[in-house]
């Protein structure tokens, strides 16, 4: 290999590795960005839920910097239960937004099993002084199985929260139709693109702006 060419693929390979840098910078700059921000400004909200929380980037939807991306990928109700000790208590923050319960359908857990998961998670929320905002479980696309058990278990926390005087949103009403969720806000079956996440956001402020956080 004469010099000329070593020249052209050291060239070529130190391109690689700044676009390989730049990829990584750019993808989990929100969570470099939370991790300053939590050592210097503090946390009062946590978003806490299953992986379409977790895609949110919320620093940037809701124009503030003292939120915590706390979404866990994957994870049942159950599991937010065995995590909310580190993933909000621990934040100490004033307002706590929890959706999941997709997960659980989809690996059969019952609605039932689902909510009792869910009431005790709120419970120790307020125990800790945190106040819970509820989210509606998502519809999937066309699962007509899937919504049916989506609209069972937000019966149940729609009724618990307005006895509870819980704030309860339900994203459905404007992103889903009689099939489910709509394919201009989807990227998959289950998770949101940006449109959906910035009409979710709306949602939010607004509670934020209601509880004066």
């Amino acid at each position: 290999m004469n010099l000329k060419t070593k020249f052209y693929l050291s060239v070529v390979l130190n391109l690689l590795l700044f676009g390989v840098l730049a990829s990584a910078v750019y993808t989990y700059r929100a969570k470099l960005y939370q991790r300053f921000l939590t050592k210097t400004d503090g946390i009062n909200i946590v978003m806490f839920g299953n992986s379409i929380v977790a895609q949110g980037n919320w620093i940037e939807l809701l124009n503030r910097t003292d939120v915590a991306n706390s979404g866990l990928p994957g994870r049942v109700t159950y599991h937010f239960l065995q995590e909310i000790n580190s993933q909000v208590l621990a934040k100490k923050p004033k307002v706590c937004f929890v959706m999941g319960g997709i997960n659980d359908i989809t690996v059969g857990v019952s609605e039932e099993a689902t909510f009792h998961n869910y009431t005790k998670l709120l419970e120790i929320l307020e125990t800790n002084q945190i106040q819970p905002v509820v989210s509606a479980t998502l519809y999937e696309q066309n699962d007509a199985i899937s919504k049916a058990k989506v609209d069972r278990l937000n019966a149940y926390l729609k009724s618990y929260c307005k006895a509870k005087q819980i704030p309860f949103l339900n994203p459905n009403r404007y992103l889903s139709d009689s099939t489910g969720l709509r394919k201009e806000f989807a990227v998959d079956k289950t998770h949101l693109n940006e449109k959906a996440y910035q009409l979710w956001a709306k949602d939010i402020i607004t509670v934020l702006a209601q509880l004066k956080i």
